[in-house]
Formats: structure tokens, C-alpha cells, sequence
């Protein structure tokens, strides 16, 4: 359970001769997988996290590796085949990649088709791969849809292998009743990697499925009786719109520049905004607050700053690279619309519908422009080159480091997002006091704010296409996908605004 490689050879050269396994396979099908049945009950108690259990996963590959050379091809079996990608336009494959982690070291072959797949490539490879089991990835809700397009897509080529979907925009409901309405077989969601374990587990065995099946039904029936239970009291009256109140009476702030500017930020300044508790809890498990945990000296967040810092040191030496392009515009209200101008011909360079809160206080995000006003537009990115690093740690089983390493590209473009909007305040007359901590960064505690497209203020994701248009930063390397996604996926696209009074809010 430690994940401990150091006695692993002496340990199987024991079991070799030990005749309880008289096969090497023996060895693997016994002892190890019993390990491994053990690592996923410790996760699922909340005893392990996935760092732990990708530490344990390199522990059976490194087992495995050994043992293979004792084991005829025809000794070779498998628990099942599985496909996976991530579904068409996203680029998010954290996720998918634990899951293939896991799975491939509990018995699985895996086929990972990887990001960006398009339904036809997915149904091409259903049909010759002939899988027990499809999962569907997909972190954003333009993703969730793009499920059920795919769903029917796998029931018109007559595909109805169990599927497995799993994402953070997913729910249990979505799934029964949009995706496998969709589909013409067995359809549920997988919450994280563990979870698909348990699921896959149960849809490759016969026994086990029908009483997963069973489940889910009755599950489903439930729902289905909650919702039509009719509401006490009567319908309420529709809410008229309100226009929030903001103040118009400030002074606005100059910009330094309405040049394009593109630049590459020094690593060691960008993570000093790199936020633990993201990188740390979010991406590699632990649980409650890192800085509580960091104050009681906790061994599992010991072990994981080390492995961190390696991972950094290796990297500041050109695997990774932090790139930002930016510039300020003009900027214009008219009713919800948020207009751009052109810096050097005046012309209309960007125009945005913003969607305007139905209830509460009625916010909208043009709401924070004021007259003759500027706002910014940036895109950060530190994402180059890493999906292939990626993936060749996780060829060579180090599954630990490459999931660090990708989550650490996430956070270092997060991170320098919030290292450039503090250096834009500060170029626009108004610097953070000196006061001022990362976790005040983090907390939004500065004045004005930055919207990103996709998230509760903007959330159509169409919005990047003017953004891209009017700041071209495919020239630092980043690309819209055909769902309007940023890929690589450790990019950050927003739009600043300076308003003392601008807050985050949802539509």
C-alpha cells in the first residue's frame, strides 16, 4: 500500500518459487491483484489519495515488467478490452489519463484514442476494436452534449457496448436520462477513476452486471418518481429584470499602452502565484486546507512538494515554457453588449451579447465598462510540448510524475494569469498594496476582475472566437478547437476589467 518499489524484484524472485503460484501468472492474478482490489477500498474510504494510488499502480507495472519474462504469450490474459478518448473539440485528458492508469493495472487492455476525437474516428475504432467496455471524456458542459451527438453516433453504426462517461460538467441524472436516451445500450457515470474501476469491474462480468443494471434502474425509477411529484403552492410570477446598480462616477484609469504585447514569463515569478491548494488538493487529492496541512507538518503533502519541486527543477530547464500575449482596447457599453475598438483603426475589433442575471441583483459584465474606458484581453499558456512529456512518463510507468507534470502545466497557466493581472493593475495606475498575498490573489482580493468565456459570467464558450480574433494568440501557441476550446489545455483566455465594483457572479 505504500508504493514502494524498492523490494519488488527480491519479493517476486521469492514468489517465483514458492508453490502456492505455480505460474507467474498466478503471481499477478493472486497476490497483486489483491493488492490492487486493497488500494482501490483504501481510496474509496478515503485512506489513500490519487497520488498514493498512482505510486501503487507503478508498483504493479514495475511487477508486472519482471514477471513477463516468466510467462508464455498464451499465459497472457486480459479482464477486458476498453476505448477511451475525450470526446470531440476538448482537449482535457487529466482525467482520462488516471482512468487509463488504473484500469490498464488492474487487467485492462486499454486503447486510448486520446483528445479532439471525432465521433467517426471513435465509431472506426469501436467497430475493429470490438471493446467491452467505451469511456467518454469530456470536462466543459459543451462537452456533455457533444456526448449524447456521439451516443447516437455509436447507436446508428449498430455499437452497443456498455458506456462509461465521466466529466466535471457530468451528473448521475444527466447521463440516465440525456446520453443513454441517446444510445442503444447500457449507458451510466463514472465519477473518477476509482469509480470507473468499480463500474468497468462489474460490466465485464456477467453476474456482476446484471445487478449493476438492476441499479441503476431502480436508481433512475427514483429520480424519475421525485420529479413527478407535483410542488405544493402556486406558480410563481415570472421575475422582470433588473439592471444593476453601478457606479459611473469613478475615475478611469489610463492605460500604459494600446500595443500587442507578447512576452515569456519568468518561471519563479509565475510560481510564486502558483496555488497550493488547486495544485496540491484539487489535482492530487488531498484533502481539507493545504495551509493547515503544510502548519501540521502532514508527511503526504511532504512527499508530494518533493516530488513537485523535482518536477520543477527538471522543467525550468526548457520542457516548459510560460508565454502570454496581451493588450488593452477601447472599450464601449451599449445596453448588454461589451463593444471593442480597434487601437489603431477605431473600427469595431470585437462585440459581445453579455448575458445579464435574471434575478438577484440583474448583473452583466458590460455593466463595468464606463465612459471613454479601456479594458484588456490576455491569453496565457504553458502548455507546450507537455501532452507528449506526458505521455512518455506514463509509457515508461512513471505515473505519478506524469500526472504531476500535467497538472502542474494547468496551475502554471493559472498561475500566469494571476502573475500578469497583477502586473496589469499595477500598469494601469492602481498596484496591489504591498501588503498583498498570493492567497489575496487567489481570494479575488484586488480591485477589478478578469472574465473568462465558459465560466458563470460568460459561459458561452463561442465568446473566445473574437477574443482569439482580435489577439491572434496562435503566435504563442495556443489554438481554438473545433468546440472552442484552448488547446494546449494549459491555457487561460480572460478579459480585465478595472471597476472597483466589478464582483463575479452568475447568469
Amino acid at each position: 500500500m505504500e508504493g514502494n518499489k524498492t523490494f519488488v524484484e527480491a519479493d517476486l524472485r521469492e514468489a517465483l518459487i514458492d508453490a502456492r503460484w505455480p505460474l507467474a501468472l498466478d503471481i499477478i492474478n493472486g497476490p497483486l491483484m489483491a493488492g490492487m482490489a486493497e488500494v482501490g477500498r483504501l481510496f474509496n474510504d478515503n485512506q489513500l489519495i490519487v497520488a498514493e494510488v498512482l505510486q501503487s499502480a507503478e508498483v504493479m507495472k514495475a511487477a508486472v515488467s519482471f514477471l513477463e519474462p516468466n510467462m508464455d504469450q498464451s499465459e497472457i490474459t486480459s479482464r477486458g478490452r476498453i476505448l477511451l478518448a475525450t470526446v470531440k473539440g476538448d482537449v482535457h485528458d487529466i482525467g482520462k489519463n488516471l482512468v487509463s492508469i488504473v484500469l490498464g493495472n488492474n487487467g485492462f487492455d486499454i486503447l486510448d484514442l486520446g483528445i479532439r476525437v471525432p465521433n467517426e474516428r471513435l465509431v472506426q475504432a469501436a467497430l475493429e476494436y470490438q471493446p467491452d467496455v467505451i469511456g467518454l471524456s469530456g470536462l466543459l458542459v459543451k462537452s456533455a452534449h457533444q456526448m449524447i451527438l456521439t451516443a447516437e453516433d455509436l447507436r446508428a453504426a449498430g455499437i452497443s457496448a456498455p458506456l462509461l462517461v465521466g466529466g466535471a460538467a457530468l451528473t448521475r441524472r444527466f447521463t440516465h436520462r440525456r446520453i443513454a436516451d441517446a444510445y442503444e445500450g447500457f449507458c451510466t457515470y463514472g465519477r473518477d477513476a476509482m469509480s470507473a474501476l468499480d463500474l468497468v469491474d462489474r460490466l465485464t462480468n456477467s453476474e456482476k452486471r446484471g445487478r449493476l443494471e438492476t441499479e441503476i434502474e431502480h436508481s433512475v425509477a427514483t429520480d424519475q418518481a421525485h420529479e413527478d411529484v407535483p410542488k405544493k403552492g402556486r406558480l410563481k410570477a415570472k421575475t422582470p429584470v433588473t439592471i444593476a446598480s453601478i457606479n459611473r462616477n469613478i475615475i478611469v484609469p489610463s492605460p500604459p499602452d494600446l500595443e500587442r504585447h507578447i512576452s515569456n514569463l519568468d518561471l519563479d515569478q509565475v510560481w510564486t502565484l502558483l496555488n497550493p491548494q488547486m495544485l496540491f488538493g484539487k489535482h492530487l487529492g488531498l484533502k481539507g486546507s493545504i495551509r493547515q496541512l503544510e502548519q501540521q507538518e502532514d508527511p503526504k503533502l511532504a512527499m508530494l512538494r518533493n516530488v513537485v519541486h523535482e518536477t520543477q527543477e527538471e522543467v525550468r530547464k526548457g520542457a516548459m515554457t510560460a508565454r502570454a500575449v496581451w493588450r488593452f482596447f477601447p472599450a464601449q457599453a451599449d445596453g448588454d453588449d461589451l463593444v471593442l475598438l480597434d487601437p489603431d483603426s477605431g473600427e469595431i475589433a470585437a462585440r459581445w451579447t453579455m448575458p445579464r442575471q435574471t434575478g438577484g441583483s440583474g448583473f452583466c459584465i458590460s455593466d463595468y465598462v464606463l465612459d471613454n474606458d479601456h479594458v484588456a484581453l490576455f491569453v496565457t499558456t504553458a502548455g507546450h510540448g507537455i501532452r507528449a512529456q506526458v505521455a512518455q512518463l506514463k509509457e515508461s510507468g512513471q505515473y505519478l510524475k506524469s500526472h504531476i507534470l500535467a497538472s502542474l502545466a494547468v496551475e502554471t497557466a493559472e498561475a500566469a494569469a494571476e502573475w500578469l493581472h497583477q502586473d496589469l493593475r499595477a500598469q494601469w495606475g492602481f498596484a496591489d498594496p504591498g501588503k498583498t498575498s498570493p492567497q489575496d490573489c487567489f481570494s479575488g482580493r484586488y480591485r477589478g476582475k478578469r472574465f473568462s468565456f465558459g465560466y458563470p459570467a460568460c459561459p458561452d464558450l463561442k465568446g473566445q472566437r473574437l477574443l482569439f480574433a482580435a489577439l491572434r494568440p496562435e503566435e504563442i501557441g495556443v489554438e481554438l478547437t473545433e468546440g472552442d476550446m484552448m488547446d494546449p489545455e494549459a491555457s487561460v483566455s480572460a478579459i480585465v476589467f478595472h471597476h472597483p465594483e466589478a464582483r463575479y457572479f452568475s447568469v
